[in-house]
């Protein structure tokens, strides 16, 4: 996931398209972080120990829910897209993937008719 101003600036973001890439993707879907129950309080926990300055803007940002604002979330995939873009890779390229086909193993020609016999 992306995670809202630790890892979503436009150099992380970048990185991140380009490691996809190179490691022979063909698409990339972002997916901004959400904090359902549980997962927010200990992940809140964890920012107020090591981030404690971001807790007030994450409080502000999933005010709401579970889920980042959809103009951030627009604005995140809109990035990645036009940095995948930029990399070759993603809707823009769509049916230009590398199609991977199984190995054929030679097969064994089907015997020929049998001759049935009377006796």
């Amino acid at each position: 996931p992306v995670i809202p101003f630790l890892g979503d600036s436009p150099e992380q973001l970048r990185a991140t398209v380009s490691a996809i890439a190179a490691a022979g993707a063909t698409s990339v879907t972002p997916l901004v972080l959400h904090l359902r129950p549980g997962a927010r309080e200990w992940f809140l926990r964890w920012l107020g120990l090591h981030h404690p300055h971001l807790v007030p803007r994450y409080e502000r940002m999933y005010a709401d829910g579970a889920y980042a604002p959809t103009w951030y979330q627009r604005r995140i995939t809109r990035q990645v897209h036009e940095l995948a873009d930029e990399f070759g890779i993603g809707p823009a390229h769509r049916g230009e993937g590398r199609r991977i086909t199984p190995v054929r193993t030679p097969q064994e020609p089907e015997p020929g008719p049998t001759q049935l016999t009377l006796l």
